[in-house]
């Protein structure tokens, strides 16, 4: 673990000198830093839940043995980045067979728009059950918190097939399901909370010249908004760009390649291969999204050797499935708690 150079590391609160903003100006808000949770819509995990997950998952299981308290609980904790997983579900009704027994659910399942789970049929508890509904708790959330740091939300779309019998093959995201998310997010929050593509390129050229031109806002005038980030495959992020360059008009930032006008914000998973790289993107002001862990091998093996690498190449946004106080279902007694992390 060599807890001496974690402290080090994690004693690093601004990122370094070459994003730093001269001292005239004030800190903008890809100098902070994020503790998120993946998955954030995964319920905590009871003995009952865990036992009926390995049941149907099988092996599958033990890489999602991990969950979450209410939204608003790991906002009260001081997470500030979220993670939802989509499904697009234009007419409604695609989801709603699980929750035959429970009138309200398949109700409010049977309604147009995304719905929120991880996997049709085999796993599909959830804290909110459409992307609306969980827009709605980090609004509620962030009401009563006015002055918050800005909570960044990945909206990680689903549309791969499973190819399997048992769980039916998603529909593709349509541009009306893209205008249902953007039309969700602002129906949540309000234009006016929400840092949006448009707010960062100001009156530059393209996005990515205002992100590497110091066009992201300032911390003081981002407290109590959201900055929101859709987290998809090449051919959604396309879609969601077309008749938009550089995002004008969306309310979502994208995941593009480094050197296109949409480029903004980076998810690079594994921090360890590419260190090197989320440096670079850092500098040139971009903000990147990596994980100190995934599908429960660091907490089994106690290894905070990811998490040090995360903290050490700069990546503004740290994900992770054992924040302080997140639920602790296996018993691990694991907990990622970098010194900056605070509410």
């Amino acid at each position: 673990m060599r807890p001496s150079s974690l402290a080090v590391a994690f004693s690093v609160i601004a990122l370094a000198a070459p994003m730093a903003v001269r001292a005239a100006e004030a800190p903008k808000i890809n100098a902070l830093r994020w503790l998120g949770s993946h998955n954030s819509y995964r319920p905590e995990l009871d003995p009952a839940a865990l036992a009926h997950q390995r049941q149907v998952m099988g092996e599958r299981s033990r890489g999602v043995e991990y969950g979450h308290p209410p939204i608003r609980a790991q906002l009260d904790l001081g997470v500030r980045q979220l993670e939802f997983d989509p499904y697009a579900d234009t007419t409604g009704g695609l989801y709603a067979a699980p929750y035959a027994d429970d009138p309200a659910k398949a109700a409010i399942m049977k309604q147009p728009g995304a719905k929120v789970l991880h996997a049709p049929v085999i796993d599909n508890r959830t804290l909110c059950l459409r992307l609306s509904d969980c827009f709605a708790e980090v609004a509620s959330w962030s009401r009563a918190h006015p002055g918050h740091q800005p909570i960044v939300i990945f909206v990680n779309t689903k549309e791969e097939p499973f190819n399997t019998p048992a769980i039916p093959n998603p529909p593709l995201w349509t541009q009306a399901d893209f205008a249902g998310i953007d039309a969700d997010a602002v129906k949540a929050f309000g234009r006016d909370r929400i840092i949006t593509p448009d707010d960062v390129r100001g009156d530059r050229a393209t996005l990515r010249d205002g992100v590497t031109g110091g066009g992201w806002p300032t911390i003081e005038s981002a407290k109590g908004k959201v900055l929101l980030v859709l987290d998809a495959n090449p051919r959604i992020e396309d879609a969601y760009r077309a008749g938009h360059p550089s995002l004008k008009g969306r309310v979502l930032f994208g995941l593009y390649v480094e050197s296109e006008p949409e480029a903004a914000v980076f998810n690079i998973q594994d921090p360890r291969p590419e260190e090197a790289r989320i440096k670079a993107l850092v500098a040139q002001g971009f903000l990147v999204r990596t994980r100190s862990d995934a599908d429960t091998t660091e907490a089994r093996n106690h290894d905070l050797g990811r998490l040090e690498v995360a903290v050490r190449s700069g990546a503004q946004i740290v994900s992770t499935d054992y924040y302080p106080g997140a639920p602790d279902p296996l018993g691990l007694k694991f907990e990622v708690r970098p010194s900056w992390f605070g509410k």
